[in-house]
C-alpha cells in the first residue's frame, strides 16, 4: 500500500506506465483479501490484533537509497494494524 508511512495513509493507489521496457520491469500484484481468506482460523486469529511500524526511511535504506532524499523521509514510523478491514466491505 502506498503512503502507509505517512500520518494519514492513502485511500487508494494507482500504477501507470508511460514508457514500458521490453525486458524486465515485471510488476506483481498481491490480492491481500484472498491471502487473508486463505489463512486457517488459527493463523488468522494470531494476526488479527497485530500491528507493524511502517517507515519509508527503513524501506529506502534496505533498497540502498540515501536517507535524506525528502518525500517523507523525516516522518516518524507509523504504527498500522497488520489486518485492516474496510468497515463497509
Amino acid at each position: 500500500a502506498d503512503s502507509t508511512y505517512m500520518p494519514v495513509s492513502a485511500k487508494a493507489s494507482m500504477l501507470s506506465a508511460r514508457v514500458v521496457t521490453t525486458k524486465g520491469g515485471e510488476t506483481e500484484w498481491a490480492d491481500m483479501r484472498a491471502a487473508l481468506d486463505a489463512l486457517d482460523p488459527e493463523a488468522r486469529s494470531r494476526v488479527a490484533d497485530l500491528s507493524a511500524y511502517h517507515s519509508i526511511a527503513y524501506s529506502q535504506a534496505q533498497a540502498g537509497f540515501e536517507s535524506d532524499l525528502g518525500y517523507g523521509m523525516d516522518e516518524a514510523a507509523q504504527l498500522r494494524p497488520l489486518v485492516k478491514v474496510h468497515p463497509e466491505t
